[in-house]
């Protein structure tokens, strides 16, 4: 098992340096320690390792939301839970996030490819978490009363431009996460 993990992580890091197609398994092989062969017993190929490091990276990103869904408070903690989330996931996996938004833009059109499966499944939990969200902050008079889809919509625009951002190393001022949760803040909390 110590060769397979040696093998995610070197292509990991090489996706993130080099791209998915500046990579070459001869290139993982040699990075990992181990000989080309090795790979193909393990993944059926480039993609097949790719799309594993996509799953295994967004079965964490998603425990970590399952945690978030169970949270209790206002529903503005949740929405600031919900963004350090994302703050957090970038910064605790910096290659698998590069490797991500680097690639992954560009296979969103084929339905069957990992990228697109997982992309439309984050989006349809992060509609359904701030969704939540608002209707509960609206209904408790915590939140003005927004156009709950637009602004949904708007979140998650901001959340994905964020982790793009910070994934692709494009933003890297520190503050961020402060100055995003005080917009939000202003945005949505009456009486702040």
């Amino acid at each position: 098992m110590k060769k397979k993990k040696n093998i995610i992580q070197a292509a990991t890091r090489l996706f993130a340096e080099q791209g998915y197609d500046g990579t070459t398994t001869l290139q993982i092989a040699g990075e990992a320690g181990v000989t080309e062969p090795l790979i193909y017993y393990h993944f059926k190929g480039k993609e097949e390792l790719f799309s594993h490091i996509l799953e295994v990276t967004f079965h964490e990103y998603f425990s970590r939301l399952d945690s978030l869904e169970k949270m209790t408070g206002t529903q503005f903690k949740r929405i600031e839970a919900l963004l350090d989330l994302h703050f957090r996931f970038v910064k605790e996996m910096p290659d698998e996030i590069y490797m991500g938004v680097s690639t992954c833009p560009a296979r969103l059109r084929d339905p069957k490819h990992a990228c697109s499966k997982i992309t439309q499944h984050q989006s349809e939990r992060l509609m359904a978490y701030l969704r939540d969200c608002l209707e509960k902050g609206i209904r408790s008079g915590e939140f003005y009363k927004v156009p709950v889809s637009e602004t949904v919509e708007f979140l998650i625009a901001l959340i994905y431009g964020l982790m793009r951002q910070r994934g692709l190393h494009l933003l890297e001022k520190e503050g961020m996460q402060e100055v995003t949760v005080d917009f939000c803040r202003r945005s949505l909390v009456k009486g702040r």
